[in-house]
C-alpha cells in the first residue's frame, strides 16, 4: 500500500526546512520531506565556509538575475529583519562581518538547528533518490526505494552546485516532465578561467586586490584573488552571475581617478599605485608601459595606463559545478504565482528556493531568497491545508 501525505517536500535544503519550520510552528501535519541525502542540510553546512552567510542587511530585487517584479513581490513578504528575529527567537544572533553580510558566530549548524527546532510534526525520508513524479488525482512520488502519494507537492531541490554534497539538477527534471518550461543550471559565483592573454594572472596566484568589474550592464565591486586556475574572490563570483560570454572590463584603481592617483609627476608609477607589487609590476608589462616618473610618459604611454582603469578581459570559462555556489536556470517564473509559489500548470504544485529562475549576487542574497520564497509558499500552503492555528 503506499503513504500517501498532504504536504510532500522534494529536498532538504534551505527552502524546504524553513517551509517545514514554518508549517509546523502552525501545527500542519501530515507532511513529509524527502531527500536522496542522508542529513538535512548539507549544503547550509558547507556554505560560506562553514559559517553560512544567511542573509544581507541591504536586500532588493537589484541583486538577483531575475524577472524583477516577481523577485520584489517575493522579498516584500520575508525581509531580512524578520529572518533575523526568526533565528533570534531560535538562540541564533548571526553578526555583520562585511558589507551587510550576516554569518553565524559558531558554525553553520546553528542555522540547521534552528530550522530543525520545530519540525516536529513532519517525517523525514533520507537517503531516498527521487525517481520522477506522475500527476493523477494526486502526486505520485517515485523514489529508489518506495512510492508516496501527496495531496500537495513542493519542489525544494535546489540546483546542480556543490554535487559533492548533492547538488543535482533533478528539480528541472521533474518540472519539464510536469510539462514546465526550464532554463538549464549554469554554474555562477564562481571563478573564471583565463584565455592565454591572461595567463600573467596565475603568476599572482594567492595576491588580492580591490577591484570593479563591469559586466556590460552591471558593475560588481569587491576583492579580486588571482587563483592558479584563474581568477576568483568576491567580486569576479558576483560578476560570474551576469556574464555570459565575451569581455569584462577590470577597474583595478576603482575608488580613483587616474590623474588623481598619478598627481606627482615627479614620482615613479609603481609608488603611487595603491596596488601590491608584484601586480603593478606584471600589470604595467601587460600594457607594455615602463615604470617611470610620471613626467617622462608620452602622451601614448599615457593613453595606454587608462587601460588601468578598465582592463579589458575575457573569461574562457569557469571552475565549475564543484566550486560554484549557486546556478543560473531554473523554472520559469512566469509559469508561478508570486503570491504563493504555486505552479500556473498544475493546482497544488509548489516551486521555491534555487530551483525557480531566480539567483542572487554573493553575500548572502540566495538564502534571503530560499527562506522568503518559502515562507511565501507556507503562508499559501497553511490557508489551503485548513489547519486551525
Amino acid at each position: 500500500m503506499i503513504k500517501s501525505y498532504d504536504l510532500v517536500i522534494l529536498g532538504a535544503g534551505a527552502s524546504a526546512l524553513m517551509l517545514a519550520s514554518h508549517l509546523s510552528q502552525r501545527g500542519c501535519r501530515n507532511i513529509l520531506l524527502i531527500d536522496h541525502n542522508p542529513k538535512p542540510g548539507l549544503k547550509i553546512k558547507v556554505s560560506g565556509g562553514g559559517k553560512c552567510n544567511v542573509t544581507n542587511d541591504e536586500v532588493s530585487e537589484d541583486n538577483y538575475l531575475g524577472e524583477s517584479d516577481f523577485v520584489a513581490s517575493v522579498l516584500r513578504r520575508y525581509t531580512p529583519q524578520q529572518l533575523l528575529n526568526f533565528l533570534k527567537q531560535k538562540g541564533v544572533v548571526p553578526k555583520i562581518r562585511s558589507f551587510g553580510q550576516y554569518f553565524c558566530t559558531k558554525s553553520a549548524d546553528e542555522v540547521i538547528g534552528a530550522l530543525r527546532k520545530d519540525i516536529k510534526t513532519a517525517e523525514f525520508l533520507l537517503s531516498h533518490e527521487i525517481i520522477d513524479v506522475v500527476k493523477d488525482e494526486a502526486y505520485t512520488i517515485k523514489t529508489d526505494k518506495t512510492k508516496i502519494k501527496a495531496k500537495h507537492l513542493v519542489v525544494a531541490t535546489g540546483s546542480s552546485a556543490y554535487p559533492q554534497v548533492g547538488g543535482s539538477d533533478i528539480g528541472l527534471r521533474l518540472a519539464k516532465e510536469l510539462g514546465h518550461n526550464t532554463e538549464p543550471f549554469v554554474p555562477v559565483l564562481v571563478g573564471w578561467t583565463v584565455q592565454k592573454d591572461q595567463f600573467w594572472m596565475k603568476e599572482l596566484s594567492g595576491i588580492s586586490s580591490w577591484v570593479s568589474i563591469d559586466v556590460g550592464h552591471k558593475k560588481l565591486f569587491g576583492d579580486l584573488l588571482f587563483a592558479h586556475k584563474g581568477i576568483s574572490g568576491p567580486a569576479v563570483l558576483s560578476a560570474s552571475l551576469y556574464w555570459r560570454r565575451g569581455q569584462v572590463r577590470i577597474d583595478f584603481l576603482p575608488n580613483s581617478s587616474l590623474k588623481d592617483v598619478l598627481k606627482d609627476r615627479k614620482k615613479q608609477i609603481s609608488t603611487q599605485l595603491q596596488l601590491p607589487k608584484r601586480l603593478i609590476k606584471l600589470l604595467l608589462e601587460n600594457i607594455n608601459v615602463k615604470d617611470q616618473p610620471v613626467q617622462s610618459l608620452s602622451a601614448q604611454e599615457y593613453e595606454k595606463l587608462s587601460l588601468l582603469k578598465a582592463y579589458p578581459m575575457a573569461p574562457a570559462g569557469n571552475f565549475g559545478l564543484k566550486k560554484a555556489e549557486a546556478c543560473r536556470g531554473g523554472v520559469q517564473t512566469s509559469e508561478i504565482d508570486a503570491k504563493t509559489m504555486q505552479s500556473s500548470l498544475h493546482e497544488n504544485l509548489y516551486f521555491i528556493g534555487e530551483v525557480v529562475d531566480v539567483t542572487g549576487e554573493l553575500g548572502g542574497y540566495n538564502f534571503q531568497w530560499a527562506f522568503a520564497s518559502a515562507v511565501v509558499c507556507a503562508e499559501a500552503l497553511e490557508r489551503k491545508l485548513s489547519v486551525k492555528i
